[in-house]
């Protein structure tokens, strides 16, 4: 009698051993982590002068010369350079954004007073260069820069544009690769 005692006795801890040792498998959980990151290329100096480029498109353009669609003032050439760039950087984008003009939206809005005028701006090498345009140059490996040769001109998409004032801004911004 004793001898089925210690066996109902010996059933009943090995159950409870055997429920432990599930419950305990069955709470244990592996959890997997995904680490990520991103590596970008380290900024150039940019030089401009403090406040930003002021880009004059000239002061005795003349209305009459812009009386047919399509014609424009002559282009102002300016550039943006870019110097110290670390070694790691390689490349840079150079993306326009402003407002663009509702009669060509590759030109941007002359906020000016002057009507029927756009704002045309355009890389030394044609590349016209609207809202969300990129241009992208290698950075030199000797000099560590890159300097963006760009131009920019009165334009009118209609025609007949009215004595009056050139205004516009324009943000440049650069992507480092």
């Amino acid at each position: 009698m004793n001898f089925q005692r210690n066996k109902q006795h010996l059933a009943t801890v090995l159950m409870l051993g055997a429920a432990f040792v599930l419950t305990s498998q069955a709470a244990k959980a592996d959890t997997i982590m995904n680490i990520t990151g991103n590596i970008k290329a380290s900024p150039c100096s940019i030089n401009v002068p403090t406040g930003g480029l002021n880009v004059d498109l000239g002061q005795n353009i003349q209305a009459s010369g812009l009386v047919a669609a399509g014609t424009a003032s002559d282009w102002k050439s300016f550039s943006i350079a870019l110097t110290a760039c670390p070694t790691s950087t390689t490349a840079v984008t150079l993306t326009m954004s402003g407002t663009p003009d509702d009669a060509d939206s590759t030109m941007y809005v002359n906020t000016g007073t002057a009507e029927n005028a756009q704002i045309e701006v355009q890389s030394s090498d044609g590349t016209r260069l609207g809202n969300a345009a990129k241009y992208s140059k290698e950075i030199d490996a000797a000099s560590r820069g890159a300097e963006f040769d760009l131009q920019a001109r009165a334009y009118t998409v209609n025609g007949n544009v009215t004595p009056g004032t050139i205004s516009g801004v324009l943000l440049a911004t650069f992507t480092y690769n």
